[in-house]
């Protein structure tokens, strides 16, 4: 069974969709989703909401897909039992927590992971099994093959087909909140990847991806697999919903359909197929100009297009006109049938009652979303009844069809508990010499920048780093953990031949960023890092469940925040460093890599410099222009446990001295920030 899942940022987009034939429609409330900008709805409205979608046969699912913390998810808690009453289809989730509680307080709801989740991999869609998901909105960077690899997993895949694309991996973007305040992760995206970010003079907008279009490729994802096919666009005119909505209904149902519609009501310098192809590079980036406004007089004729529904259910009438009896209308379709009565037949005075007549009658439903299949009457002679009552019997009998597939909800899933089975070391941390002070652990990107090597419990590197610099890191393994990456689409094996390297190098911990990458790392001790997003109690209950020793609270949390949650295991937070503002598959700079030699920065409109590293083929990061430093508010940083420096674009010799410098408390040789700790949520 596919399904066709249309964007509802409002009742009129909501119409827009259902009416254009969409299986499904994902929405939001005024708070708790990704795109808190768009019109959303009140708590009051969702049971209209999702009865309308029951009444045109199409599901509601509502988004609850951004980072909460504790005192919102105490809101959320009271709120899961009303909605799951409203009879709401699914919900959509990022934060770990928001799914803790969702199991714990609403256990019955269908979950479906929110693409940012990051799952990009069998092992993630493993792992969201364990979590009782019932579906995996798979990252928009995956490529046809990888797609259909993951396929075969047996969970249901979701899919991005249509609309706007982000530069960033979703969930892993903090350049918004970082330089204008406003959280990705929260819902209140500024684009700041719309604006001039570039290696040129003057700067131009490099980071400003085209326009998703997969309409093409929407038969060969449908028959690898794919169960869902989604268009983005809560935030998007009505008349884009329902063209976008009506050409991937034809696209799907395997029906001529008209690309050029798309193009006319919404593009950036045209489409792209995103990296479905396995061919990024710059033509995949494109601006929004004066070439792309829409043509005159489109959306009047988008908007006479779907003033009515699409039929998409046939019927059984069945009418029976009986001697002294009511008349009596039965109509069936797949699913539900409704019997209506009528009044007593007259005696034909003229002429008896025409059975091509009655059936014509039927014939003419265009006004609902069904279509006669099979017309039955059962007639006793010399009887009739006028137009206007057959009609009448008609209304009645669609109202009361489209009420009953209204009230119905899908039957609860089964109780989905956590099947945490793995196997996870606790081994203990040695204390570094002296042991003043709170625990102190680095993160580093290049092997020269193991540094003060005393100073650190744990110096986490990347595999590459690890196995490329053997005799380096042995004499220290004790130290060492692996530093997995924020986003990776190496081929799975050669990522488990690599951990298997490593740990009989000795190597006993690693630190997780992406969901995907716990099951592959069984028989270390695991950390979560910055990655991992964790900014609640809820998250931190997951953590220990699944065996974590500790984790990186999210670099967008405030003091307060931090302060607030109540540990289950350890609590670190990163206090110095360029944090990481995006991370992306496609690369910004617009030389050849020999020409960047890894060694690029990219220039906003202030004239403010962001360097951009390759990271061993898995990403392009772009890194904050501003390094953070907190060592001289290290006192205000309360319920931390352990700190966390980040070494990314520093030599040797700058890394030895940053080092040095935060343990004496001095200040740094560069510009420095308080990142969000100040102004985080």
């Amino acid at each position: 069974m596919t399904e066709l899942l249309a964007p509802a940022g409002s009742f009129e987009k909501l119409k827009a969709a259902i009416y254009s034939g969409a299986d499904a429609v994902y929405f939001g409330l005024k708070k708790f989703n990704a795109r808190q900008n768009a019109q959303n709805f009140e708590l009051d409205e969702i049971e209209k909401v999702v009865q309308f979608c029951h009444s045109f046969g199409a599901k509601a699912y509502l988004t609850l897909n951004t980072v909460l913390i504790d005192k919102e998810l105490e809101k959320l808690e009271n709120l899961l039992p009303i909605l799951q009453k409203f009879g709401v289809d699914a919900v959509i989730v990022q934060d770990l927590g928001v799914l803790n509680l969702v199991k714990r307080v609403a256990p019955n709801f269908r979950i479906h992971a929110s693409t940012q989740m990051g799952i990009n991999s069998l092992a993630g869609v493993r792992f969201l099994k364990k979590l009782g998901v019932s579906r995996a909105i798979l990252s928009r960077e995956m490529t046809f093959c990888e797609i259909s690899e993951v396929c075969k997993e047996g969970i249901e895949i979701e899919v991005f087909v249509h609309g706007a694309l982000c530069f960033c991996f979703s969930g892993q973007c903090f350049m918004s909140a970082m330089l204008g305040g406003r959280s990705a992760n929260r819902g209140n995206c500024a684009q700041p990847c719309r604006l001039p970010f570039s290696v040129s003079k003057p700067p131009r907008p490099d980071l400003s991806l085209k326009d998703l279009c997969c309409i093409d490729w929407i038969q060969k994802l449908k028959e690898v697999g794919v169960c869902s096919f989604k268009i983005e666009g809560r935030m998007k005119r009505p008349e884009y919903v329902a063209a976008a909505t009506m050409e991937y209904r034809k696209a799907l149902d395997a029906k001529p359909y008209d690309k050029d519609i798309l193009l006319k009501v919404f593009s950036r310098e045209g489409f792209t197929n995103g990296y479905i192809e396995n061919d990024m590079g710059r033509k995949m980036f494109g601006v929004r100009s004066r070439k792309d406004s829409p043509e005159e007089g489109i959306y009047s004729k988008i908007r006479q297009l779907y003033r009515i529904p699409l039929q998409k259910f046939y019927v059984d009438v069945c009418l029976t006109i009986k001697k002294n009896q009511p008349v009596v209308l039965k109509l069936r379709d797949s699913s539900f049938e409704v019997k209506i009565i009528g009044d007593l037949p007259e005696k034909a005075k003229t002429r008896a009652l025409n059975e091509n007549e009655v059936r014509k009658c039927f014939e003419k439903l265009g006004q609902t979303i069904y279509k006669l299949k099979k017309f039955e009457l059962f007639c006793d002679g010399g009887l009739y009844v006028s137009n206007s009552q057959i009609n009448k019997l008609k209304k009645r009998a669609v109202l009361a069809l489209a009420q009953k597939r209204a009230e119905f909800c899908a039957p609860p899933t089964s109780l989905r508990r956590f099947a945490f089975d793995f196997c996870f070391k606790r081994e203990s941390l040695k204390a570094p010499k002296g042991g003043q002070g709170r625990r102190l652990r680095a993160e580093c990107e290049k092997i020269q920048q193991v540094v003060c090597e005393d100073c650190f419990e744990l110096i986490s590197l990347n595999m590459d780093e690890i196995l490329g610099n053997q005799r380096e890191i042995l004499p220290i393994v004790d130290k060492i953990g692996i530093l997995m990456p924020q986003a990776s689409f190496e081929n799975e094996s050669n990522i488990i031949q690599k951990i298997n390297k490593i740990k009989k190098m000795g190597v006993l911990h690693a630190t997780i960023q992406n969901l995907g990458q716990i099951p592959l790392l069984e028989g270390f001790s695991i950390h979560a890092g910055l990655g991992l997003n964790i900014a609640n109690n809820q998250s931190v209950e997951v953590l220990e469940k699944i065996g974590f020793c500790d984790f990186i609270v999210s670099a967008e949390c405030c003091l307060k925040t931090i302060s607030k949650i109540a540990k289950k295991i350890p609590l670190g937070a990163v206090v110095f460093g360029r944090l990481p503002l995006m991370v992306s598959r496609n690369c910004p700079i617009n030389k050849s890599c020999k020409e960047c030699g890894n060694n690029s920065c990219l220039k906003d409109r202030k004239g403010k410099l962001f360097p951009v590293r390759c990271q061993n083929k898995y990403h392009a990061t772009i890194f904050n222009s501003d390094v953070l430093w907190m060592a001289d508010r290290r006192k205000e940083l309360e319920n931390v446990d352990f700190e966390v420096l980040k070494f990314t674009i520093e030599t040797k010799n700058q890394a030895k001295t940053m080092a040095q410098n935060f343990i004496q408390n001095a200040k740094p040789d560069a510009n420095y920030t308080r990142g969000l700790y100040y102004r985080g949520f």
